[in-house]
Parts: C-alpha cells; structure tokens; sequence
C-alpha cells in the first residue's frame, strides 16, 4: 500500500473545491494570517497559541514563521505536549 503525503491526506478531509487549501500548499512558509485562513480562526487566536507554546513555529527576529507541513501534523495530532 503506498503511503499518502500529509498534504494528500489533508486534501482527502478536504472538499475538492476548497481553493483555500489548495493555494496555501503552495507556500512553503506560512506567516500568522496564512495560519489564521487555513485555520479559519482570528491572527489573535493564532498569537494566542504561538504564546501558550501551543503551534509549530519559527521565530526570526520580530517575525513569525510556519511550515504548511507541520501545521497539519500538529492539528492531525492534537494539541502539542
């Protein structure tokens, strides 16, 4: 059996319409209003996380930054220990 990429396997939870998804994947890195939209929450829930160490994240200087990839993990996981 072959084995589906996170991004495969998102697309099979998601309805095939769904251009959201489909042109956020294309980024490579996400900042907080690409999470916010992808989340379909507010930038401040998503800040929220970010200072509860709750989200995936990388931070440059005063600048935030995510990786699509592990944004779905983390949200197919569950809420980070």
């Amino acid at each position: 059996m072959e084995e589906k990429t996170v991004v495969e396997t998102f697309k099979c939870y998601t309805n095939s319409t769904s251009e959201r998804s489909d042109t956020l994947f294309d980024k490579q890195i996400w900042r907080v209003s690409d999470v916010a939209r992808f989340m379909d929450c507010s930038i401040g829930h998503i800040y929220n996380l970010v200072s509860d160490e709750k989200i995936p994240r990388i931070k440059r200087g005063k600048f935030l930054y995510f990786i699509p990839t592990e944004i779905l993990n983390w949200i197919l996981k569950g809420e980070m220990q």
